[in-house]
This record gives C-alpha cells, structure tokens and sequence, in this order.
C-alpha cells in the first residue's frame, strides 16, 4: 500500500499573515490545504494519508478533514521544531498501519499544482 505524509506547519512569514498560516489561506472558497489532500484522496493508490501540523491548527485541520470528506487521513499530528523532525513524527504516526515494504510519499501541503500522473510517478520512483 502507499500513503502520504503532507506537511501543514508553516507560519506563512514571508506572506505576511501572521493570524492564518500560509496553508489556510482560501482560495477560490477552499483552503490551500485542502486542494492539496483532495489530490491524494482521489489517487486510486494512496490508501491514506497523515498531515503533520502546528499543535495549535490541529482543531482546525480537523474541522477540515470533516468539512471538505478527506476520509483518507488517518491522522492528523504534531509537526517538530525542525522539518527533519516533523517528517519523524508523520513517519511515526504510520507506526502500525504502514508495512515495512510500504510506500510513503512526503509533500508540502502548501503545493496543490500537482496531478495523479505525478503521485503515481513518485510511487513508481520508489517501488
């Protein structure tokens, strides 16, 4: 099986946002986050996906894991002080559902300009 670890912990500093992170944004009546998701929700190959995330957007993240019917992620976790970190704890967060000969993509969630050809490429990539 292949899931997704997406990363959801940027402030959005250089936006200049400093009340909604970067990730939240809405952009034609959606958050950038979501967009990014959906692509993996509708991957035929992905069987789920964990969003790592700022411990204080986690009710939120939530909210829109409810609201928009992303019922591939599993989870929804704390990022780490570092990127290196925040990839452990998503890692970690499969600990138990993943198999060893599993495929775990990583991906930015602030990055939606991607497509089911490019996913499937990376699982292809790894396998």
């Amino acid at each position: 099986m292949n899931y997704a670890i997406v990363f959801a912990g940027g402030v959005g500093s250089r936006m200049k946002s400093p009340d909604l992170p970067k990730q939240f944004i809405e952009v034609n009546g959606k958050p950038i986050i979501v967009y990014t998701l959906e692509h993996f929700q509708k991957h035929k190959d992905i069987k789920g996906i964990v969003v790592v995330c700022l411990e204080q957007w986690i009710p939120h993240m939530l909210k829109l894991v409810a609201q928009f019917e992303l019922c591939k992620v599993l989870k929804v976790v704390k990022g780490g002080s570092t990127g290196q970190e925040s990839i452990y704890k998503g890692l970690c967060a499969l600990e138990g559902i993943a198999q060893p000969d599993d495929v775990v993509l990583l991906h930015d969630g602030v990055r939606p300009i991607i497509d089911a050809e490019l996913i499937s490429n990376n699982i292809n990539s790894v396998k």
